[in-house]
């Protein structure tokens, strides 16, 4: 064994036991690290974990809802597998992180069906570098990791490619295979991205003139009729849980946003466009280089096809269909992956090389720095990165952990043994980037988390705004309070808010949402309204919670309002 690491690693395409032992160290490396260990994050994955929430608190598996209001954004079926995932694993993790384990339940589907997708359209070794390309993006590596419905989509997405390479020769088992990713993608995201891959499929079938295949026909009618009824199982449970009406709930069933009150849908349709320059490094010009490339045998081999006919039409249906956010794009990755994963042995020399070189250089820079900063935070030295960490996380106090900082180390020198034994070819440039942009993930989890989540997290301003407010409290008036916070203050402090304009104009409390430098209105009836806290996140200079009380009647006609006449 020993010999054998003393070995140059020669990434030719053979399997040893040197670079498989590598290989699942940078896909568990990456996959792990971020979910565990933190609280839910505003502002997407809050309220994710507000429909969580609720389902664990009241049961209510059919009609997705944050802290009693209804949710009308996605399906539920992340939710229930998340749901399901605290259940079983809360006693051991708190509910949020056993939830969040869904997300890499569905990254790890993602990762084994990119495998067997590459595999079955180029060959083994293009397996393993689809999945270095996939988790090497740089639009992953945040969204891979939140509680995010999307992951449930990008999962049945990966599974529907699988059927796709087989649905040609053999329709049956290709289209039922695809049918169920479309399935999944129905019941997780919506009846109208579940039509990706019989569309994708379509178009593979137009860029390689196959109108004639039966084969290839009855398999695209199999994966439809198969997904059809995934995508009637949520309209159905509405109408089961007693919905009088399915209106409001129809940007989730289709996955479309409504119109909202000012007219807009969300949809920018050069969204997406813009966001992949950066979204899609490293595979997306490597697949742009190979289309480009190989364009006069697009129409002739189904492995140049069916990656380009997927990432087309998942272009164009995000584009016309789907809010414009980055959590929505990471369907768009998958296809840029398997593409790309034919080029390496092809590329530039040139090409390759500045690939290893700048990962090399950017991610030991970015390395050294996050040793830099912890070393700062714990020792005081040097004096200026110190005080640049006491900035961004004030009033946190940092503390030796032993076995993050033993697993930080062991993965940091891994990564430098595998750049510095890894034999100088194509191939090294994308296993030294996917374990650099590993390695840069690795390091804040385990060295820093616990700062970040002193930042981000509500658990502290919850605390102190529920010492504010009586537990008998009749009921708390909101302003401009959005969804996420309402997630974070039902959870952790057990809070629950009326819109103000409602019943909320009777309530004796009242929180409003703003900024440090605009006070929302509040308005006035009779009675006259006095601030008894204001407070926010840590750090957070922009977002400022107040906490009102309504004064009795006597007091504020004996005292003139000037709180209320300022608003």
């Amino acid at each position: 064994m020993i010999s054998s690491l003393r070995q140059p690693i020669v990434f030719d395409g053979t399997s040893t036991p040197v670079k498989t032992a590598l290989f699942m160290i940078i896909c568990a490396a990456w996959i792990v690290p971020g979910l565990i260990g933190h609280d839910p994050w505003k502002p997407d994955e809050a309220m994710v974990f507000g429909v969580i929430h609720s389902i664990l608190r009241n049961g209510t598996w059919l009609i997705p809802t944050i802290a009693g209001a209804p949710a009308h954004d996605y399906p539920p079926f992340y939710h229930w597998v998340a749901a399901a995932s605290a259940k079983l694993l809360s006693p051991l993790l708190s509910v949020h992180d056993a939830s969040r384990l869904a997300s890499g339940l569905f990254m790890a589907i993602t990762l084994v069906f990119t495998h067997r997708t590459a595999k079955r359209l180029f060959d083994e070794r293009a397996g393993r570098v689809a999945v270095l390309l996939l988790i090497g993006c740089l639009g992953l590596l945040v969204r891979g990791h939140e509680m995010n419905p999307e992951l449930a989509g990008l999962a049945g997405l990966s599974v529907a490619l699988y059927g796709m390479t087989r649905i040609r020769s053999e329709p049956t088992k290709g289209g039922v295979t695809t049918g169920l990713g479309a399935g999944v993608i129905a019941m997780s995201i919506g009846i109208v991205p579940a039509l990706l891959p019989p569309l994708a499929a379509i178009l593979m079938m137009a860029i390689l003139k196959d109108w004639g295949n039966r084969a290839f026909s009855r398999g695209i009618a199999i994966a439809t009729l198969v997904s059809i009824p995934f995508m009637l199982i949520f309209p159905l449970l509405l109408m089961l849980a007693g919905q009088a009406s399915l209106s409001p709930w129809l940007g989730a069933i289709f996955g479309i946003p409504l119109i909202d009150g000012d007219g807009r849908r969300g949809i920018e349709l050069t969204y997406f466009i813009g966001l992949l320059p950066w979204y899609g490094l490293p595979a997306l010009p490597f697949a742009i280089w190979l289309w480009w490339k190989d364009r006069a045998k697009l129409r002739e081999r189904v492995e140049l096809a069916l990656p380009l006919a997927a990432f087309l039409a998942t272009l164009l249906l995000l584009s016309f269909t789907r809010r414009a956010s980055d959590a929505v794009a990471v369907a768009l990755l998958v296809p840029l992956a398997l593409a790309a994963a034919n080029t390496l042995d092809r590329l530039p020399r040139g090409l390759a090389s500045f690939l290893d070189w700048f990962g090399l250089v950017f991610f030991g820079l970015a390395a050294i720095a996050a040793w830099l900063y912890w070393t700062a935070a714990m020792t005081g030295f040097p004096a200026g990165a110190a005080r640049a960490v006491a900035r961004q996380a004030p009033g946190f106090t940092f503390s030796f952990q032993l076995i993050p900082f033993l697993i930080a180390l062991i993965l940091t020198l891994i990564w430098a043994y595998a750049v510095v034994r890894a034999h100088r070819n194509n191939r090294r440039a994308i296993v030294n980037w996917a374990a650099g942009i590993t390695m840069i993930w690795v390091l804040p989890n385990l060295l820093a988390l616990p700062a970040f989540d002193h930042v981000r997290s509500y658990r502290g301003v919850s605390a102190q705004l529920a010492s504010q407010i009586p537990a008998q409290r009749n009921c708390v008036a909101s302003i401009g309070l959005g969804d996420a916070q309402r997630a974070l203050l039902d959870y952790f402090a057990g809070l629950r808010f009326i819109p103000a304009g409602t019943t909320g104009s009777h309530c004796e409390w009242l929180l409003t949402q703003g900024t440090r430098d605009r006070v929302p209105y509040v308005p006035e009836v009779n009675e006259t309204w006095a601030k008894v806290w204001e407070g926010a996140r840590p750090g957070d200079n922009s977002e400022r919670l107040r906490l009102y009380k309504r004064q009795p009647l006597e007091v504020s006609q004996a005292h003139p309002p000037s709180l209320a006449s300022s608003l």
